[in-house]
């Protein structure tokens, strides 16, 4: 009888398929479950989401979930951190071309509410879908709050330099204004009241300048 080397599953994966690489098929089998993620746990909830419902979406076999993600968590903060990319980006977008404390808050809640707007999948993820899960999303919920906040103060102090604040100031400041705006958001898609996006930012941008600059 004739024995033939075994080649194992992995082996076989490893492959290059039609040009491309192991490597970047499985980054993008991994795309498309982070995209199906969103979709998900934007529409459905993160609650009740199931692992037949993600694979379904990204139309790819159960077996390819596990090639990326352990648990549905671990799917959780991968979606979140595409979320918070996307977001950051709009943010940035909106301050880029501030001048005074004014244009940065203006910019920075434009932005998030925009974001919101086109965005509602998403937007559920980063508004309610993280919260109270576990201690460890909690933690990675509250880190990407703090980097707002700071990366937001830094701009607020470029702009307006006579704002003299002392660290423990900065961080309180940083995380007023950004919990503000996430406030407003959460309550703006709940339907709480009913501004356009307009209105919406040019009610809040005053009274969060006030805080930040103290009024001045």
């Amino acid at each position: 009888m004739c024995h033939y080397p075994h080649m194992s599953e992995g082996v076989i994966g490893a492959r290059p398929y039609g040009g491309v690489s192991a490597e970047s098929r499985t980054a993008e089998r991994r795309k498309r479950m982070i995209a199906a993620g969103v979709e998900v746990f934007g529409s459905v909830g993160y609650r009740a989401a199931t692992l037949a419902a993600v694979c379904a979406e990204a139309g790819l076999a159960k077996r390819y979930f596990y090639e990326s993600f352990e648990t549905m968590e671990d799917l959780l903060v991968a979606v979140y951190d595409h979320v918070l990319a996307d977001l950051r980006q709009r943010v940035a977008e909106g301050v880029a071309e501030a001048s005074d404390g004014l244009a940065v808050v203006t910019g920075a809640l434009d932005g998030l509410f925009a974001w919101v707007e086109d965005n509602p999948r998403a937007g559920r993820v980063h508004l309610f879908e993280v919260l109270g899960v576990s201690p460890r999303v909690d933690a990675v919920y509250r880190a990407a709050t703090r980097e707002f906040a700071d990366l937001l103060v830094l701009v607020l102090q470029a702009t307006e330099p006579t704002i003299a604040l002392t660290e423990g100031q900065q961080k309180t400041l940083g995380m007023a204004i950004v919990g503000s705006g996430l406030q407003l958001a959460q309550d703006w898609v709940l339907g709480e009241f009913h501004p356009s996006r307009a209105e919406l930012v040019e009610d809040a941008r005053g009274l969060l300048v006030a805080l930040a600059t103290g009024g001045a």
